[in-house]
């Protein structure tokens, strides 16, 4: 699922942020899920009702 993409085009910074299945690794910006949580999610999300991903810390 695409959370946002570089609306600026900044040149080296990437094209987007996603919401992906984790393979171990740490992501570029990217927020990942394991596999359950993925399918739970896909589950739910409605695209209908516009949906919004809050990133925070703590």
């Amino acid at each position: 699922m695409v959370i946002d993409h570089n609306r600026g085009g900044t040149p080296g910074a990437g094209s987007a942020f996603f919401l992906h299945v984790t393979d171990g690794a740490p992501t570029a910006g990217c927020v990942a899920v394991d596999r359950a949580a993925m399918q739970q999610l896909l589950r739910w999300l409605d695209p209908a009702a516009t949906p919004v991903i809050s990133i925070g810390v703590g």
